[in-house]
């Protein structure tokens, strides 16, 4: 009798397991923002886009686009001063880079490239917030 119980039970526990990671990989892979695609097609060992593209811009803008993707923690760490929060529910500067906003915008292009040239240059993250605070945030 309990031979069977455990059969059942083992049955119910894997159709539960092999549902919940179908489900899972559906959830995940649905629920990702249209612009996330992989850098290179096919290729299982590529990194995930959180950027568009810097490809489909020119001049400061693919330069702005290029420092988002190059160093999203950074852009990720800043706030945005255009007023995009508001308008567009940007949590951070980053966020202007996941769609077309920030090909718009000069003041989010010159704050990506302001803050990566201050990083680059090692100043800590704080001083680059400061800094781009003094020089941007005089509309917000």
């Amino acid at each position: 009798m309990f031979k069977g119980i455990n059969r059942i039970v083992a049955l119910t526990v894997a159709a539960i397991l092999v549902v919940a990671i179908a489900s899972a990989a559906y959830i995940s892979s649905s629920s990702q923002p249209s612009d996330v695609k992989l850098a290179a097609s096919g290729d299982p060992g590529a990194k995930l886009r959180i950027t568009l593209d810097p490809q489909n811009f020119q001049g400061t803008v693919r330069e702005a686009y290029e420092v988002a993707e190059k160093d999203p923690a950074l852009l990720a760490q800043l706030h945005c001063y255009c007023g995009c929060d508001v308008t567009d529910g940007h949590k951070n500067l980053l966020d202007c880079f996941r769609d077309t906003h920030g090909s718009t915008c000069a003041i989010c292009c010159g704050e990506a490239r302001d803050a990566e040239s201050m990083a680059s240059r090692g100043m800590p993250i704080e001083q680059i917030r400061d800094a781009l605070r003094a020089r941007y945030a005089h509309g917000s």
